[in-house]
Order: structure tokens, then sequence, then C-alpha cells
């Protein structure tokens, strides 16, 4: 293929890598990839960005209500509409899209990713992208990342289905996240502390069955939204009286990541309880990649990401199938669980299916518009 020359429009709310650790990390990995393989990347991001290439800034909110995501995005267009109408294809990750929908009014190739939930704004856009199969599925819809669990109302009203939209999977460095080291005997819950993440359900599995467990995330003190915070602090009450349950905050940046792969390397499983459909779940990635199973609540992504009694187990959502899983994942091969990693996650994998993508939009394509 020939060399292009693409941008990539970041989210406004911070610097990438974000201080909140999210998935938007995915968007600086697929920038890292597309360099590395020989293609000129301009992000459009806030200030801080770790950009392989040119960056070229957004206004950053730094997660308060302003300025919104529309004035940031429209904002960074008028300030670099040269740079974005002289680029081959822009790849649009912002939460309302309007750089995209202003250079596809004008006939220019982009495409665009939904980073999760679906879309609340009068005009979808056409060529979007999104996670899994899954989350495909509820985006024709126009469904919620909560219909179909137990707690439905927290997404909200229906939302506007999309016409059509095709998948990429999200990917990561797995030359960074990689085994080393030996296995110790104690399963990790490693997310953030909200219930949709299902830490209430990694302490009762614990309390159940008697398994070593590690509940990992930030601690309160350093928890940016009160939400969190207070969620963090009822987890460390609920495991009151576990001598089987062992608290490990992460540290701040920058040793967030690293302290988070040698927990991710040293764990037998990581549980992944979730309680909402989840569009992808980096983590679960990250875990395989570091030769460590992942036994999940099999909504939204994980059915797709985890290969049932190959890489790890996927379950229904209940204690006792959380627990027979556990009990069956000596079975299972963490050298597997790398190479499938590897295989199918890594971050220039990822980038190939987007450059896919883009060379479809550049020759004319057009799907969900």
């Amino acid at each position: 293929m020939t060399a292009l020359n693409i941008g990539i429009i970041a989210i406004h709310s911070f610097p990438i890598p974000s201080p909140t650790h999210t998935g938007d990390i995915v968007i600086l990995d697929l920038a890292i990839a597309l360099t590395e393989l020989g293609h000129e990347v301009t992000m459009y991001a806030p200030e801080g960005t770790q950009a392989p290439g040119r960056l070229l800034t957004m206004p950053a909110s730094l997660g308060k209500a302003a300025p919104s995501s529309e004035a940031c995005e429209q904002q960074c267009f008028n300030d670099h509409q040269a740079a974005l109408r002289a680029q081959d294809v822009v790849h649009d990750f912002s939460n309302t899209k309007r750089i995209a929908e202003i250079l596809a009014f004008e006939g220019r190739p982009t495409v665009s990713t939904l980073l999760g939930g679906t879309w609340a704004h009068p005009n979808p856009p056409a060529n979007i992208c999104v996670w899994s199969e899954a989350m495909r599925q509820r985006g024709l819809r126009g469904a919620t990342d909560y219909e179909g669990t137990p707690t439905p109302a927290m997404g909200g009203p229906p939302q506007r289905p999309i016409k059509d939209t095709h998948v990429v999977y999200g990917g990561i460095d797995t030359d960074w996240y990689r085994p080393e080291g030996p296995k110790e005997p104690w399963v990790l819950w490693m997310n953030r502390w909200h219930p949709a993440k299902g830490y209430r359900q990694a302490i009762e599995l614990a309390r159940a069955t008697g398994i070593p467990l590690v509940m990992a995330g930030e601690h309160p003190n350093n928890e940016m939204f009160e939400y969190q915070r207070t969620c963090a602090l009822e987890a460390v009450e609920r495991a009151k009286g576990l001598s089987n349950v062992r608290f490990a905050w992460l540290p701040a940046d920058p040793d967030h990541h690293t302290a988070k792969r040698e927990m991710y390397r040293r764990a037998r499983a990581l549980i992944y309880s979730i309680r909402f459909q989840e569009p992808f779940g980096l983590s679960q990635v990250e875990s395989l990649a570091c030769g460590t199973p992942v036994v999940g609540v099999g909504y939204g992504s994980v059915p797709e990401v985890i290969d049932h009694g190959k890489t790890g187990f996927v379950v229904g959502d209940s204690i006792a199938e959380l627990a027979a899983a556990v009990q069956r994942i000596g079975n299972i091969d963490s050298r597997i669980c790398r190479e499938e990693a590897v295989r199918r996650f890594d971050r220039r994998v990822m980038a190939e299916s987007y450059l896919a993508e883009y060379q479809a939009v550049i020759n004319g394509q057009v799907w969900g518009g």
C-alpha cells in the first residue's frame, strides 16, 4: 500500500495517555502502529498527548463539563482546517464526530470509531466502525450498553440507530504486555471502581469460594471522580473480614501501567465479572498478552475476545458459574493465551484492519450513510 497521510481526531477530555486510564489509549496505539507501518500520522488531540509524529492541539475539558466536546471539536477544526483538508483520510474518535461531519459533507474521506455507548447525536456520520460484533448489533438497534443486563436503566433511554457499521477490534502493544516470571496462586480483579465493572461480584466470589483474590484499582484518594471514590471505599467495606481478599492500589503515572502489567503477569487468572454490555475491554487483551487467562461474564464483547476453553472461560452472570470456571483455570495453557493475543489483538493487527477501511473510503466506498 502507498504511504498515507492520516489524520486522527482524539477525544477532548484529556491528553493521551489519559490520567483516568481509559480505553482511549487505543487511539495512541493506533497512531504508533500506523507510523511503524510507514504512514504519516497527524494527531489532533489535547496538548500533552504523546503523539508519535505531528500533534496539532485540540482544546481539552480535563474532566469538566465545559468546554463541551462539540465546542472543542469545532475549535480544533477552525484552528487546523487546512491541515485536515490536506489529509488523505481523517479518522475521527471524538464524541460528536463534528470534524468528520464537516469533512464528509465536503466529500473528503473519513472514518469514525465509537469508543463506547450508542449514537446520541442528530446526524450519525457515514463510515462508522465499532469495537465488536456485539457492539455493532446494539448500534443497529440503538440499544444501550446496559440492554439485557441486571440494570438496564443505567444506560438511559434507547439511542439513535446506526444504519450500518464495520467491526475493528481494539489493539495493544503486545511487545510490552508480555509474560515474565512465575505465576502466583491468586486471581485478579482489576478494573474501574463502578458497579458495572463487577467489583461486588468478585468479592462475593472470594467470599463463596475462599480463593485468594487481589482487587486492583485506583486508590480512593487518587480518584478524579467522587462516585468512583465512593465505590472504591464500598469495595473495601464489603471485603472486611475476608482474609483471602487483598487490595493492591495502582500508583499514579508514570508507574501506573507498569504496575498493572506486573499484576497481570503474576495472576493465575483475570476475573472479568462485568455487569454491562462491554464494547471491547482492553484489560481482557492485556491479560491474555501476559499469558494470563480470563474468566469473563458473557456480556458484550466477552464471547468474541475470549476463546472459551482455550484462552479462558465465558460464563453466565452468577457466582456459581464464576466459581466453577476458576476451578478449571489450570486447564488453560498460558502460551496459547499469549499467542492468540498477539495474533488477534496486537496494535499492528488493528492498524492493518483500519488501513483496509481507509483504503475503502478513499476508493469511494460508503457504509451507513
